[in-house]
């Protein structure tokens, strides 16, 4: 049993704490959280009572005999001196995104993780639908990959959800807006899906559909040796979606939300080469159409995975080390 402490309760901190104490976790016990407010302090006596209460960090690691992990989530600045405290004291580390908002502290993390659990909470990696094109990519289904485009506008944030706390949608809270919140669980796929980029060129909108002065549309150039790709992201878009299109010497892959058509070409792209006529009449292929029912429950899955990842049974499903590819292309397209 991983006795797990919760440090930050806020919208995902309750969700994590009411799954993990209502048992849905089998090997995972809540026994602490950090509560910094009156307010935070009175909803876990009412939500979680018998659990532990600290005031702040310090308080909770200085008390840390009595559990084996935190989960942190707290406002993204925090993380790493969060995560640091803990690898300190011997603890496992399952993060929100993003790592952090400082790439240069993000290091010292993750070099201070080294033979301690650590993990990020990319759930996005455990649907079916990105599961699959990650399995057909290794495959290498439609050969060599040319090009990418990732659009995602599903993630519709209103002016409510930025007012929600102070930290939030500002340059000092959050390091940020849409690329360094929304945005990490995407560019974490693409970096899952191609690795990093060579060079990044962004076009980024500051306040285009919000009165405030960070980003809620952003473009990305990728760019590598053998392959190019655009990426972008809204969240002021009523009745968005996430589109990916993957373009392959033998194929291609287009899913909208959980619909996926993969194409196969009989000639793959020599075709441009040695084919006899001027265009693409000739090319023949099949497609196949496939649908991925999403995972309901993705946190429990997660919360699962770090649990077994802490008794040393199971591989992370997001190593902690890896939440700074995301964070670095945000970064350098900032600035």
């Amino acid at each position: 049993m991983v006795r797990c402490a919760i440090v930050g309760l806020g919208v995902q901190g309750k969700k994590y704490a009411k799954i993990i104490y209502g048992g849905e976790i089998e090997n995972m016990e809540l026994v602490g959280v950090v509560a910094r407010s009156e307010k935070t302090s009175e909803w876990a006596e009412e939500n979680i009572p018998g659990v532990k209460i600290y005031a702040d960090c310090e308080q909770l690691f200085n008390n840390s005999i009595g559990f084996d992990a935190v989960i942190i989530t707290t406002p993204h600045k925090s993380h790493p001196e969060i995560a640091i405290m803990a690898f300190e004291k011997g603890k496992g580390v399952l993060c929100d995104k993003p790592s952090g908002i400082s790439v240069r502290e993000v290091e010292k993390m993750n070099k201070m993780s080294e033979g301690y659990p650590f993990a990020m909470m990319f759930n996005n990696r455990i649907q079916p639908v990105y599961k699959w094109i990650k399995e057909s990519l290794e495959k290498k289904e439609i050969g060599n990959v040319k090009r990418i485009l990732f659009e995602s506008s599903k993630n519709l944030r209103t002016q409510h959800y930025h007012n929600s706390s102070g930290w939030r949608s500002t340059w000092e809270g959050e390091g940020g807006g849409a690329l360094i919140n929304q945005g990490q669980h995407l560019l974490d796929l693409w970096c899952w899906y191609f690795g990093m980029p060579e060079k990044v060129t962004g076009n980024i909108c500051y306040g285009k559909y919000n009165d405030f002065d960070v980003d809620d549309e952003a473009t990305i150039i990728m760019k590598y040796k053998d392959k190019s790709g655009v990426f972008i992201i809204s969240t002021g878009e009523p009745m968005g979606d996430d589109r990916i299109e993957i373009i392959g010497t033998e194929g291609k892959i287009v899913a909208e939300g959980n619909n996926v058509k993969l194409w196969k070409y009989e000639n793959s792209i020599e075709y441009i080469k040695n084919a006899c006529v001027n265009n693409g009449d000739a090319l023949k292929g099949n497609a196949e159409e496939m649908y991925f029912a999403p995972e309901k429950n993705p946190y429990n899955i997660m919360l699962k995975n770090f649990a077994d990842y802490v008794e040393g049974r199971a591989e992370p499903v997001a190593k902690g080390i890896e939440g700074i590819y995301p964070l670095k292309i945000c970064k350098a397209v900032y600035k």
